[in-house]
């Protein structure tokens, strides 16, 4: 017997929902399995999703796809798709109802814009965003939202926010919640330990601090593109293969400002304890190159140099404004959990760009179980364009584009 797979196909205009062709697939799947590709017009849609329905493919239906951005990432470019929401950590929004914005399983996986929870969903030239750390949409300014440490939410003491986080600017199109006083986390996409076999083409996921996210059992492909964000950005338990992508760093030149682009907790649960496991595996970076972002893509800090000069007793003043300076702020990773498993393969970058380190313990220093001698023991590199110099002791340089337990060091295969 030929078991048959029906295939639908839904269009969404500019102006159209994703969520209404959404419950569309979701009803053509439980009538008699059936999956469903979204093609969608440029254009961006302020909408937060879950991806629920097996096998779902969102597409752009452009003939000449981008998944450039604009105006300091206020816009993006006319043939690009952008899929955005703007809830971030720290504050309680009205539109949120009754849902209580604070942490862990109390919120919706750090606040993701597009959830993902079925198995075998594919996106193609994709832009996944969360705009809270890049600017104010449309929709935040319709929207009313109060201080959650100011709030009257049912605490424990333990949770209760400590932090006060700044009034934010109320005006759509301002670039101010750039600065590292507004930064929280909000991440553009997330997966659960649900959403197996995922593959991700020429799409871009970007934000000011968390980006991606991922929980133990979820799998992820992610072939080409663009990954950008500052802080911890690709995050999770999951196992990811990230193969020819540009990692951009989002990081402006205010002091302090830097950017951690992996964050490594395989073989956690998610409260975040140790899980064993045959085939546990982390996260392989293969042939990526990072460099900073542009004036295009994010609001860059600039100072100002005046000189004066005399001649005939007339003194004039002549003004520049530069970039403040972002050498050598960025670090491959830093990870979660010490047995967090994150592998840099064939990585390239921009002149100037990484510390020289390149590698931070900065997450589990603090922690019990942190071994100031081997803090992290999964973490390698094989042919970093520095031939990793300067390293920590405890990455572990491979002579070979094989693990020790005899993994190779293949993107289609990781999992």
């Amino acid at each position: 017997m030929i078991a048959l797979i029906f295939s639908l196909v839904l269009h969404v205009s500019a102006g159209e929902s994703i969520n209404a062709a959404l419950d569309s697939a979701r009803a053509a799947y439980a009538k008699r399995g059936e999956q469903t590709t979204i093609l969608i017009a440029p254009g961006t849609y302020q909408e937060e999703l879950t991806i629920d329905v097996p096998g779902l493919r969102l597409k752009n239906a452009s003939k000449k796809p981008s998944i450039g951005l604009r105006n300091q990432g206020v816009d993006c470019d006319p043939e690009a798709v952008r899929i955005t929401w703007y809830y971030g950590h720290g504050y309680q929004y009205r539109s949120m109802g009754e849902t209580v914005n604070y942490g862990g399983s109390r919120t919706r996986k750090w606040n993701a814009s597009v959830l993902v929870t079925a198995p075998d969903f594919y996106a193609e030239n994709i832009i996944f965003e969360n705009s809270f750390n890049l600017y104010v949409s449309e929709k935040e300014a319709q929207d009313s939202l109060v201080d959650i440490s100011q709030s009257d939410l049912p605490w424990t003491e333990k949770e209760r926010p400590k932090k006060v986080m700044p009034e934010r600017p109320k005006e759509a199109g301002s670039t101010e919640v750039q600065k590292k006083d507004y930064r929280e986390r909000a991440a553009a996409i997330s997966f659960t330990s649900t959403a197996t076999n995922a593959h991700l083409k020429n799409c871009r996921a970007v934000g000011r601090q968390d980006v991606l996210y991922g929980d133990q059992g979820a799998d992820i492909y992610w072939e080409g593109g663009v990954l950008q964000g500052g802080v911890d950005f690709i995050f999770g338990a999951m196992t990811m293969a990230v193969e020819g992508a540009t990692i951009v760093a989002n990081i402006n030149g205010e002091k302090g400002d830097k950017c951690y682009i992996s964050a490594g907790r395989s073989g956690s649960d998610e409260k975040g304890l140790q899980v064993t496991g045959y085939g546990l595996r982390g996260m392989l970076f293969y042939k990526c190159h990072i460099r900073l972002a542009t004036e295009e893509e994010l609001r860059l800090s600039k100072y100002t140099i005046k000189t004066q000069k005399t001649k005939g007793g007339v003194t004039t003043t002549d003004t520049i404004e530069k970039f403040r300076p972002r050498r050598q702020q960025v670090w491959l990773a830093r990870p979660w959990r010490a047995w967090g498993e994150t592998v840099w393969a064939y990585t390239t970058w921009d002149k100037d760009v990484l510390a020289p380190e390149g590698w931070s313990t900065g997450l589990i220093h603090k922690r019990e179980d942190f071994n100031p001698e081997n803090p992290c023991p999964k973490s390698y590199e094989f042919r970093s364009q520095d031939k990793s110099v300067g390293r920590p002791s405890w990455v572990k340089v491979l002579d070979k584009p094989v693990l020790p337990d005899g993994t190779k060091l293949s993107p289609k295969k990781w999992k």
